[in-house]
């Protein structure tokens, strides 16, 4: 049995069986007839069934299948892998074996009962990760270990895998990966080998809906140093999110450039360009304006978004084609949601392929540098003239509430409140704190109703939530995302997610939420 402590594409934990602990993820040595993981020992399967024997070593059997290997002919493969998916017989220890062609591999790997540990015999790439995906997807309990090179073990760390063979080099790369366990070692270390760089490709393009789900949302700066990171599935996923979730306040956008200090409204430039917006358009036309700061790799952030991402990235001035149309993709999806948009585009030169040939009404107001004193002057000029087509905000602190539709679905705070404080914000309604306001906006209280971020619990909140007793959790948590737990209806407690919407109620064991504050009526 498995207990998930940290998850972020790879598992952190421990395995239990029976008196034994073992951390994960960790190697496992292959002796002759048996498997050793930590104190554990477990039976090696045999390469041909028997059919009413089932080795044992320390009461963990295995499941024998017949060994199919990749570049057996296809009809060898077909009558070897229907045979195997009509063995089925259930063990601690199960192979996966693979031939390469999908036709016959998916409808054994399918058929695969519950085990304790799957094997994973060396295979082709594609092969073994969506083997390894539909293993993971049936029995996210089960331990997964992986024949594999030094080089690969950084990679298929991240993509879930738990157990790799012991050596010193693998227990040098698999200790390295641990010590460092982020993206852009992962996309650096993949350059070691092909495989492991074809495996990373895979991961992030072919199998990006398998893995995504795992991936936690970042808690620190993200570090963008390679291209690969144009890809990597917590900023596909924002791509996503702000796309689906996001509508702009009003139909006049001003789109600026990032910065290199995050939030942007904390940066030099940025403080200039809003006190430049507040001046020529006035507090409340401003408080409607649409900005969009438009910035590498995650193609467009919106202003009241702002504090959800951290990262820096190689500047070169610049833009691959992918950049662009990421960014114009996200653009026109977000212009779709106004009538009769009006875009102001005060970007350098190198990002303003984004805006060309748009159906809608563009004003150009870069003039060279956009901080220069010409293109500031033309930024006014044309606030000015779009001023009077700018509403008036229909609620107070709109941008705030942005956030919190964003987070929760729905605008967690009251109509009548007052943001006071000073570091950490908190919104009040009288003199009771109903939300604390930083990065994201967390409710104090209980009279709050969310439709995303969501766990709802059949017991008393004492403590942090574990995944006994959790009735239903929203499929669209990804660890790391801030949660509000539910009790009879009623929100009892914020936290932390620790496992994925889709696992809560999956697994038998651990942690699924570490709680942050329990909620009074």
């Amino acid at each position: 049995m498995i207990e998930i402590t940290h998850m972020d594409g790879y598992r952190r934990g421990y395995f239990i069986h029976g008196d034994s602990k073992i951390s994960l993820p960790c190697h496992a040595r292959m002796e002759r007839d048996t498997i050793h993981i930590g104190d554990i020992t477990a039976s090696k399967p045999l390469s041909y069934p028997l059919r009413d024997h089932v080795r044992k070593a320390s009461g963990m059997g295995a499941t024998t299948y017949l060994r199919v290997v990749r570049g057996t002919p296809p009809e060898v493969a077909r009558r070897i892998q229907k045979k195997n998916a009509s063995l089925g017989g259930e063990g601690g220890v199960t192979p996966v074996y693979l031939s390469g062609h999908s036709e016959y591999d998916d409808p054994f790997v399918s058929s695969l009962p519950p085990s304790d540990v799957f094997l994973f015999p060396a295979a082709s790439e594609r092969s073994l990760l969506s083997a390894f995906f539909s293993v993971r997807s049936a029995h996210p309990g089960a331990l997964c270990y992986v024949e594999c090179t030094p080089e690969e073990i950084p990679v298929l760390a991240s993509a879930g895998f738990d157990l790799f063979p012991e050596s010193d080099r693998h227990q040098e790369a698999l200790a390295a990966f641990l010590d460092n366990p982020t993206p852009q070692y992962v996309e650096m270390a993949s350059c070691a080998s092909l495989r492991a760089k074809t495996l990373l490709n895979l991961l992030y393009l072919d199998f990006f809906s398998s893995w995504e789900q795992y991936v936690a949302t970042p808690q620190e700066r993200q570090l963008c140093i390679s291209r690969d990171a144009f890809w990597r599935p917590s900023i596909v996923r924002w791509e996503h999110d702000v796309t689906a979730r996001y509508t702009p306040p009003s139909s006049i956008v001003v789109l600026l450039p990032c910065s290199a200090r995050k939030p942007y409204s904390t940066s030099q430039s940025h403080r200039r360009f809003i006190a430049l917006m507040k001046s020529a358009l006035g507090k409340r036309p401003y408080a409607s304006l649409t900005q969009l700061i438009v910035t590498s790799p995650y193609g467009i952030v919106p202003r009241e978004l702002e504090t959800l991402i951290d990262y820096d990235i190689v500047v070169t001035g610049t833009w691959t084609h992918e950049e662009v149309a990421r960014a114009r993709t996200m653009l026109c999806s977000l212009l779709d949601k106004v009538p009769e948009p009006i875009v102001i585009a005060h970007l350098p030169e190198n990002e303003c392929g984004v805006v060309e040939g748009l159906p809608v009404r563009t004003i150009v107001t870069s003039d060279g540098h956009p901080l220069s004193e010409a293109s500031m002057t033309r930024l006014r000029e044309a606030l000015m003239e779009v001023k009077d087509q700018i509403p008036p905000p229909v609620e107070t602190y709109p941008k705030v509430r942005a956030l919190s539709r964003f987070l929760y679905g729905t605008d967690i705070l009251p109509p009548d409140i007052v943001i006071r404080g000073r570091g950490q914000l908190q919104a009040y309604r009288g003199k009771t704190a109903v939300a604390s306001i930083g990065a994201v906006v967390r409710p104090l209280t209980s009279a709050v109703t969310v439709q995303r971020s969501w766990v709802h619990v059949d017991f008393e909140v004492t403590g942090d939530v574990f995944c006994k007793g959790i009735i239903d959790a929203d499929p669209s948590i990804r660890p790391g995302d801030e949660v509000v737990v539910e009790r009879n209806g009623r929100a009892v407690a914020t936290g932390t997610a620790i496992l994925p919407g889709t696992l809560m109620t999956r697994m038998q064991r651990g942690k699924a939420v570490k709680v942050r504050k329990r909620l009074k009526a």
